[in-house]
C-alpha cells in the first residue's frame, strides 16, 4: 500500500489551501464545493500524497510532536538551510531545527491553523 491522501479539517479551508499553495507550492488539483459551505480543496505537490482540506465548525485544539496519534506532515527539501530564509522571509516561524542520528537535517514550523509542517534533508 500507499498513502494516498491525508485529511486536515480547517476552520477557513480556502485560506488553508491558499497558504499551502504559496508557501509550499503545492497546486490545487480538485475542489468540492456543496449548497454554499466552503469547498473541500485537494493539493499535491509534483509528487506524493495528495493533501485534502476539509471545512469544519469546530474550533482548533493545540498539536504538539510527541503525543499520540497524527503529529506532522514531512517536506522533503534540497537545502534546508535557504527554504528555512525563504520560510522566515515570508513570516514563517521555524523551530526546532536540528540534525538527526541518521545524517538529516529538520526543521518545524506550524500552518495557519496549528498544524505541524517538518521540512526534511536527506
Amino acid at each position: 500500500m500507499n498513502v494516498e491522501h491525508i485529511g486536515l479539517c480547517a476552520e477557513d479551508s480556502e485560506a488553508l489551501a491558499a497558504w499551502y499553495a504559496n508557501v509550499l507550492g503545492l497546486r490545487e488539483i480538485k475542489r468540492i464545493g456543496k449548497d454554499g459551505r466552503a469547498p473541500v480543496v485537494f493539493l499535491q505537490g509534483e509528487h506524493g500524497a495528495v493533501v485534502e482540506i476539509l471545512p469544519t465548525d469546530v474550533a482548533q485544539v493545540e498539536h504538539a510532536l510527541k503525543v499520540p496519534g497524527f503529529t506532522h506532515l514531512g517536506f522533503p527539501v534540497s537545502d534546508i538551510d535557504a527554504e528555512i530564509t525563504r520560510l522566515t522571509a515570508m513570516g514563517v516561524k521555524v523551530w526546532g531545527v536540528r540534525s538527526t542520528s541518521n545524517g538529516w537535517t529538520i526543521a518545524y514550523f506550524n500552518d495557519p491553523e496549528g498544524n505541524i509542517l517538518e521540512i526534511i534533508q536527506h
